[in-house]
């Protein structure tokens, strides 16, 4: 085989390799966007599973105690508060150990004068305080994680709140702002709470803190 016939296949066969490629990757291009849109419907589907349910409570509401959406914003309406007024603002910490236990808002049972303000402290990471239920025309709140957010209150009754990836294991708070004028409403409220809660010996937490506290 001479050099003129050996250039002659070897630019034959690259030439071959050259249209196989270009087969595959235009074969890869027309593959590769049906795997994303089967990776957005996955994610989407992921996504639908964890997102929290619940009703929003909000300015103007008939029901005395409703479900709190975990996505609706502090701002449904304007605080019904003197900002000039001397309001007191007190401390909750978010625990992973506790002088109650495991997994613990301290203190669990606070009360609080209307327009007081609470400062909810994650101590420990991974914790959040979101309304499980609160008084009607309230507004609902959620930390999201923060370090520190401080919230007033400016609706008198009872508050239960949460911790959201630790409610199962009764992670939760109640709060009393001045009276208990909603606190049928609320024991049932907690009842419901609670029998989402797996861990036996900390199930009836909240109902304990509400008998002891609530008169």
């Amino acid at each position: 085989m001479n050099d003129k016939q050996f250039m002659t296949i070897f630019l034959g066969v690259m030439g071959v390799l050259t249209i196989i490629f270009f087969v595959i990757f235009f074969i890869a291009q027309m593959i590769v966007p049906e795997k994303k849109a089967s990776d957005e419907f996955t994610n989407n589907a992921v996504v639908s599973r964890i997102e929290p349910i619940g009703k929003l409570n909000y300015a103007g509401s008939n029901d005395t105690l409703v479900n709190v959406d975990k996505s609706i914003t502090n701002s449904v309406r304007e605080l019904r508060c003197d900002e000039s007024a001397e309001n007191k603002i007190h401390l909750v910490k978010m625990l992973n150990e506790g002088n109650q236990g495991a997994m613990i808002f301290e203190p669990a049972f606070i009360k609080i004068n209307t327009c007081d303000s609470i400062t909810f402290e994650m101590t420990d990471a991974g914790h959040n305080a979101v309304t499980v239920a609160a008084p009607n025309d309230s507004i609902p709140f959620d930390t999201e994680y923060k370090p520190s957010t401080t919230v007033q209150f400016d609706t008198n009754g009872l508050y239960l709140y949460k911790c959201t990836p630790h409610a199962m294991m009764a992670m939760a708070g109640l709060i009393q702002v001045s009276d208990a004028n909603n606190k049928e409403a609320m024991k049932a409220e907690i009842d419901k709470f609670e029998s989402n809660v797996m861990m036996q010996p900390v199930k009836t937490r909240m109902s304990d803190i509400f008998n002891k506290h609530i008169k």
